[in-house]
Order: C-alpha cells, then sequence, then structure tokens
C-alpha cells in the first residue's frame, strides 16, 4: 500500500458519508456536511465539478435540474448563476435557500475538522476534454495544498485517466480510489490495479448482498482497501467485515455509525 497516512495504516474500520447526510439533508450542501461531522463521521464523500467560469463546486450531476431549482450544466454556468440556485428546497421547504457550496466554502469547513474527504472527481476527458477534466483536477490540487489537506485526501473518479493523470502527476501524494472490474469510463494506460490504494466492492446480487469474495480477495492480492455501501444494518456489515471490508459509506450516517458500534467496531 503506498498511502501514508497513518488512519490507513490502522486496522480501524471507517465510516464515511456519501454527499454528507443526504437522508436527512439536502445531499452535497454544508447543512448534509455539518451533520455528518456532528455525528462522528470519519470521511465525506462529495463530488466536483467546474463552473463555466473556473470555479469548483460540490455537486453530483452535470446538470443542476435533479438537485436545484434551475436546469443546465454546471460547466456552462457562471459561479454567480449557480450561487443564485436553489440547492435545498427540492429536499424540503425546510432548507430552501440553501445553496451548491464551493471546494473553497468546504475547505474552510472540513479543515477545522479531523476528517477524511473523498473527493470524487466528476469530470471526465472522453466526456468534456482533458483540458477540462485535469483542469478540474489542478485546481482542486491547489486548494487541497493550500489548506494542508493532501494526507486527508483521497480521489476518487470513475475515469481511470484522471487517477492515473493524478498518479503520475503527484505520485504517492493522495489515496486514489477507483473502481476495479466495474463497466468504466475510460481505460488508463497502465492497470488500474498499479496504482489503486482502495477500490469500492461494486458487484452484487440477491445472494451476495454485500459484494463477493472473490472481489474482495482480489483486492487484497492487490494490495488494495475495499469499502462498501450496503444496506445498514448488521447483518450486511457483518457480512462485509468478514470479507474484508475496511470502510463503509451511508446515505444515512446516524443508523451505519449505530450499526457500527453494535459490532464493537466503533
Amino acid at each position: 500500500m503506498r498511502t501514508s497516512n497513518p488512519v490507513m495504516r490502522s486496522e480501524k474500520i471507517l465510516f464515511g458519508c456519501h454527499r454528507g447526510d443526504r437522508l436527512h439533508y439536502p445531499e452535497n450542501t454544508m447543512l448534509a456536511f455539518r451533520a455528518a461531522a456532528e455525528l462522528g463521521c470519519d470521511a465525506i464523500e462529495t463530488d466536483v465539478r467546474t463552473t463555466k467560469d473556473g470555479h469548483l463546486v460540490l455537486i453530483h450531476d452535470r446538470d443542476v435540474a435533479r438537485t436545484t431549482n434551475g436546469s443546465g450544466n454546471v460547466d456552462e454556468m457562471t459561479l454567480e448563476e449557480i450561487r443564485a440556485l436553489d440547492a435545498g428546497g427540492w429536499k424540503d421547504p425546510a432548507f430552501a435557500g440553501e445553496k451548491i457550496p464551493t471546494v473553497i466554502e468546504f475547505l474552510e469547513f472540513v479543515s477545522k475538522t479531523d476528517m477524511l474527504i473523498n473527493w470524487e472527481l466528476k469530470e471526465y476527458p472522453d466526456e468534456l476534454g482533458e483540458a477540462q477534466a485535469y483542469g478540474c483536477v489542478d485546481k482542486l490540487v491547489a486548494l487541497i495544498d493550500r489548506y494542508g489537506l493532501a494526507e486527508r485526501s483521497m480521489m476518487n473518479s470513475f475515469s481511470q485517466k484522471v487517477l492515473e493523470y493524478v498518479d503520475e502527476k503527484w505520485p504517492g501524494k493522495f489515496m486514489i480510489h477507483g473502481y476495479i472490474g466495474y463497466s468504466k469510463k475510460d481505460v488508463s494506460k497502465r492497470p488500474l490495479e498499479s496504482f489503486l490504494d482502495w477500490t469500492a466492492i461494486w458487484y452484487k446480487d440477491a445472494e451476495h448482498t454485500a459484494g463477493f469474495l472473490k472481489d474482495y480477495e482480489y483486492a487484497k492480492a492487490c494490495d488494495i482497501l475495499t469499502c462498501i455501501l450496503v444496506k445498514d444494518t448488521e447483518e450486511e456489515y457483518q457480512k462485509a467485515i468478514n470479507m474484508g471490508c475496511r470502510m463503509f459509506t451511508s446515505d444515512d450516517p446516524a443508523t451505519g455509525i449505530q450499526v457500527l458500534k453494535a459490532l464493537g467496531k466503533r
């Protein structure tokens, strides 16, 4: 394993929230992130995109329609246009007026915690071009360095090219998270397994609800740590732990943390 992060060298089962506490709050908003921190999550997973005028914001979809009161692609809108949107009312009228966060706003918050950050890089070279995709990464790294958070940052993407770009430009600087075996956005020059620290166990079925043992075993053979998103129950978490899972990601962090406590892992 390449990472020097001390948390990664421990045997602790980590717990991360998926876009913040998105069960109770609008996803990828400061409300959701603050709630996750208060619950005691080890990590926050969030999604990075670039506005038309070059600012980094946190939103999952390219089109803002699902999680705001607007429509249009993030990369075709200015930061002013993005910040004018309501990113909370779709979830509940009580959250009306919540904004799409900038990466800087998020970093100001998370730098005052000890949480890990799982940055999902959502812009792909084969979809938006290399200049856009790699430019987003360059800007993110510059901001991470400004706040001194490289050691706590995990770079995550469905694009093998993006992850390879990170590994080649900043070798060993970040934890790198990819998706072994999953239908990917593109293909890297080198085998994906050669530069990953983490992989998500993706494939499941009705009998293997916490993933397949062969996928965990393959990751272990490649010296890659495994994480998963499963139902937040003791049964599902224990199945995954028995196969070697080292981190859970959840949409309902309050329940997930209680499950880990019940299993004696918290």
